[in-house]
């Protein structure tokens, strides 16, 4: 299950990001930047992730900067997902 929290300033996932709630993480993202330039996204309470998960993160990150807006995601991660700071494609959207 996966859980998207707002709190001060940032939205915060917890839980699973994986194939089957990649897609809604794609369509809410995706509806908040049509009304914010720039969204915060931290991955400090998420604690699974696969590879749809990730696609998830860098199609939202593709789309932001088509449409001339910010998505920035937050370089601390939960420790059970450390290994998605070492894939190549998904260095390009983590700020550290």
């Amino acid at each position: 299950m996966l859980r998207i929290n707002y709190k001060k300033g940032k939205y915060e996932l917890e839980g699973s990001l994986i194939l089957e709630n990649a897609t809604s993480l794609l369509s809410h993202i995706e509806l908040l930047l049509q009304n914010h330039s720039t969204i915060v996204i931290s991955l400090k309470k998420l604690q699974k992730i696969d590879h749809s998960g990730v696609e998830a993160l860098l199609q939202l990150h593709s789309k932001a900067i088509q449409h001339r807006k910010i998505l920035k995601v937050l370089g601390e991660v939960h420790k059970n997902i450390t290994w998605i700071l070492t894939d190549t494609k998904f260095k390009k959207v983590i700020n550290t």
